[in-house]
């Protein structure tokens, strides 16, 4: 490894753009890191690239022209693009899946298949590309019943929890009315969500820390169902017998995609629910850490990542690294949700280090004051010893802050009185 990585540029947005980042500028050999972003906090370490994330040629020639050394993207949009492809043809180190290889994640029905393939335990499911067949469907399934997109969207609403035939039957239909290709219905499983994420070159993976989501926007797990409003790593109930059945599920995937001439590389979260001390089921993959979630697991990695990086881009991975270091920390991370635009987010600059908040959607209108827009605003993230401690951290900053129409999730971690 002669060369040295200075240049780093982040094709994606958010708060995992924005937490990749902080922690990519610790190391020393890095100089200059660029995001395509537009809503960032001021800081003279990032500079912002106002270029499209799917814009693979004019993202190539800004390469060129800052001699950038190491491209990760973070965006799905850039992997559906198949930057990965690009720019290896054209001599770029770049740390990600090809589309090939990351449809799994890209994609819920080719995800779902997959599964199915690896005879992994995943809740019984349905895929279909017109309304009236997923109604049949509905007739027999068990119900409740979770029904989504094929592509996640990244908004609050293109999946839902439906409890009776009358629901999922509407939600269907207005999801037919918006010319979805694929529909998917599966049984809504019970218990805790996790996700494991793993560092991989296509053919060895290493786990990172565990953490357990929250999913839904209400406390108690009640209100619209999301990708992730929050969580708290190290997953504090999750078996280190579970997590070794998760790596070989992971394994066999792997090892399926390398055989295609398609391996995987770089970080891929397996996504699921235990439904008791030891069992579980596999739900999905996740195709980089997700933004309510990115900060937390980056904050516990003690390991240089810039060298982990470089590992498996050259195919020295599994030769140096038989474990990722992390240290003893627990982090919890909240995201913060808009129900209406144009308000002004007050408290911000109460916050005793604003690093703690990544955002994902709002709108700068100076240095230090920021408008609302609907949906998910930033996530806040907080380190200590011990998860009831990181717990307290975590709500004292988030009382600081208030515009109308905020929510967020007040029980991450378990229950507290806030």
């Amino acid at each position: 490894m002669s060369y040295q990585i200075k240049n780093i540029l982040i094709v994606g947005k958010g708060a995992t753009a924005s937490a990749l980042a902080k922690k990519l500028i610790q190391y020393n050999e890095v100089e200059k890191i660029y995001i395509t972003e537009e809503n960032y906090s001021n800081t003279n370490s990032f500079e912002y690239v106002d270029l499209r994330e799917d814009d693979l040629t004019g993202l190539l020639k800004f390469a060129l022209e800052k001699n950038i050394n190491l491209t990760i993207p973070t965006s799905e949009k850039a992997l559906k693009a198949d930057i990965v492809s690009f720019f290896l043809t054209n001599g770029q180190n770049i740390f990600g899946p090809t589309k090939e290889a990351c449809n799994i994640a890209l994609c819920n029905s080719i995800g779902k298949k997959f599964l199915y393939r690896l005879r992994a335990l995943t809740p019984k499911f349905g895929i279909f590309d017109k309304a009236q067949p997923a109604e049949e469907y509905l007739t027999t399934a068990k119900f409740p019943v979770t029904i989504r997109t094929d592509e996640y969207s990244g908004i609050l609403d293109d999946r839902l929890v439906c409890p009776t035939i009358n629901l999922a039957s509407e939600f269907i239909s207005n999801l037919a009315s918006k010319n979805e290709s694929n529909i998917i219905i599966e049984e809504f499983v019970f218990g805790k969500s996790f996700t494991i994420y793993f560092v991989t070159d296509g053919y060895s993976a290493i786990k990172l820390p565990a953490v357990e989501n929250y999913k839904f926007t209400q406390d108690g797990d009640g209100g619209i169902l999301t990708n992730g409003i929050g969580c708290y790593a190290p997953h504090t109930k999750i078996s280190n017998i579970t997590i070794e059945r998760v790596k070989n599920i992971l394994s066999n995937a792997l090892n399926i995609l390398a055989q295609k001439g398609s391996p995987y590389v770089g970080i891929i979260g397996v996504e699921g629910v235990l439904t008791n001390d030891d069992k579980f089921v596999i739900t999905e993959f996740k195709p980089f850490f997700q933004e309510h979630d990115a900060s937390a697991i980056l904050n516990l990695i003690n390991d240089d990542l810039i060298k982990i990086i470089k590992a498996c881009i050259e195919g020295f991975f599994a030769d140096e690294y038989e474990e990722i270091k992390t240290n003893n920390y627990t982090t919890i991370s909240a995201t913060v949700i808009a129900r209406q635009a144009k308000k002004i987010i007050k408290g911000l600059n109460c916050i005793e280090d604003l690093n703690n908040i990544d955002f994902i959607k709002v709108q700068k209108i100076n240095n230090d004051e920021y408008l609302t827009q609907k949906g998910a605003s930033f996530t806040l993230t907080r380190v200590a010893g011990t998860l009831a401690k990181a717990q307290e951290f975590l709500y004292d900053d988030l009382e600081q802050i208030h515009f109308e129409g905020i929510k967020y999730r007040k029980d991450i971690g378990g229950k507290c009185n806030y």
